[in-house]
């Protein structure tokens, strides 16, 4: 870690005398909070400043944990509050969204469970899938029914869905509740028919759309197909703030080291003027600051 030290040397003394209400001291911080002077003396006075030398790739290491902390090491406050300040932005920025994710993925979850049915969409594969789209040789019993509904078993909807059909029908439905089922049920229109504003016949079975794909698409999918698209949205800005939450990371490490390579190298000095108490009042003390850095 740096040490510091400071030493106080008198060089030398010189009187100035200032006549008149309107002279000014040249230190414009005294000028502005002192109104009248009739005698101002000053003095000279150097301090030394010094620090040891900073490992840059101990510095690095820091930053890299933790963005800012190596530029702390050196006094490269400003850098360190930049850099440690983007990282809570982010990290609150990705919690926030993928908090809202979450929520967002909650309600169309139990939107779905509510307004799609699984046995609704074996119905209709049954009444009228087989004959529009194909295959033929998969056959749907009321037991059948019984079994998707009570078991949320799919496995005779996918056989279905495997054949051979001569418009859509690529996919297959999920297993309930998987994050696919979810995503698949909304994005597809081969389960249009599951949905309960599909259009339905006089036995409450989901109507032919006469084998035309695109077609009687409930504005329920699409609805839903939106607050689905949300949900992603919130998982792609958290995954964003993932992404430049590493990057502030490692650029603030290749700061942090670059710094500190120059902070050893650093000598500056810097002159100043400032007004102290004196036996003969108010004196100029004429400040000089060095920082060195020792090896």
């Amino acid at each position: 870690m740096r040490t510091r030290f400071f030493v106080l040397l008198l060089i030398t003394g010189v009187d100035f005398s200032l006549c008149g209400e309107n002279k000014v001291t040249g230190n414009f911080r005294w000028d502005i909070l002192q109104q009248r002077q009739d005698t101002v003396s000053s003095g000279s006075s150097v301090f030394v400043h010094s620090a040891r030398k900073e490992n840059p790739f101990m510095n690095g290491l820091y930053s890299l944990v933790l963005p800012g902390a190596g530029q702390f090491q050196t006094g490269r406050y400003t850098k360190a509050a930049v850099f440690l300040c983007a990282e809570i932005a982010l990290v609150t920025y990705a919690v926030i969204n993928n908090h809202n994710g979450d929520k967002k993925n909650g309600e169309f979850q139990l939107y779905a469970e509510a307004h799609w049915d699984a046995v609704r969409y074996a119905k209709w594969i049954e009444t009228y899938g087989k004959a529009e789209y194909g295959p033929t040789n998969v056959t749907f019993t009321q037991a059948d029914y019984d079994f998707i509904g009570s078991t949320k078993n799919f496995s005779k909807i996918n056989e279905w869905e495997q054949g051979p059909h001569k418009l859509g029908f690529s996919h297959q439905l999920p297993k309930f509740r998987e994050q696919q089922y979810y995503e698949l049920i909304g994005k597809y229109n081969q389960f249009k028919f599951g949905w309960d504003e599909y259009p339905r016949d006089a036995n409450g079975i989901p109507a032919s759309d006469g084998g035309r794909y695109d077609d009687l698409i409930p504005q329920q999918l699409k609805d839903y197909a939106v607050e689905r698209g949300k949900a992603n949205d919130y998982y792609y800005a958290a995954s964003f703030a993932v992404s430049a939450l590493v990057i502030n990371h490692v650029l603030s490490a290749v700061d942090a080291y670059l710094s500190t390579k120059s902070y050893n190298n650093e000598v500056t000095a810097s002159l100043d003027l400032k007004p102290v108490d004196g036996i003969e009042g108010k004196r100029l003390l004429s400040e000089l600051k060095i920082s060195v850095v020792l090896k």
